[in-house]
């Protein structure tokens, strides 16, 4: 697959991934979600797959909305990396809050196909 399929392929995925967090789609996000995901919120507390997927089941983040802007997607290897930035409406512990960060993505190509290994982002002021 070329560079420029596989940047098309994760465009989609990256997509798909925002709509299903939204959706509470938990097979999907299984499914995308490497095993050893390591997951950093823009607060500085960590997740892996497990405790991230386990939070949304119960609530701790009900996704509102998601919108990403210009985001850079780069091919290396069998991975790639994506920076952007996202602005987010979600309910942290029943309370609603708007977020406006800077982020990092990983994903990884392996015979399970193209899966997100990391995420770490930062806030930032829109002022």
């Amino acid at each position: 697959m070329s560079d420029q399929l596989a940047i098309q392929h994760i465009q989609a995925l990256e997509a798909r991934r925002r709509r299903a967090m939204m959706d509470q789609d938990m097979k999907f996000l299984e499914s995308i979600y490497s095993d050893d995901l390591s997951y950093s919120h823009s607060d500085g507390k960590s997740d892996s797959k497990s405790s991230y997927l386990q939070g949304m089941r119960a609530g701790i983040w009900i996704y509102r909305h998601l919108e990403s802007q210009q985001e850079v997607f780069r091919i290396e290897g069998d991975c790639a990396v994506i920076t952007g930035l996202i602005d987010m409406d979600v309910i942290i512990r029943d309370e609603p809050v708007l977020l406006n960060s800077r982020y990092i993505s990983v994903w990884r190509k392996s015979d399970a196909g193209w899966q997100m290994i990391a995420w770490q982002s930062t806030r930032y002021s829109t002022l």
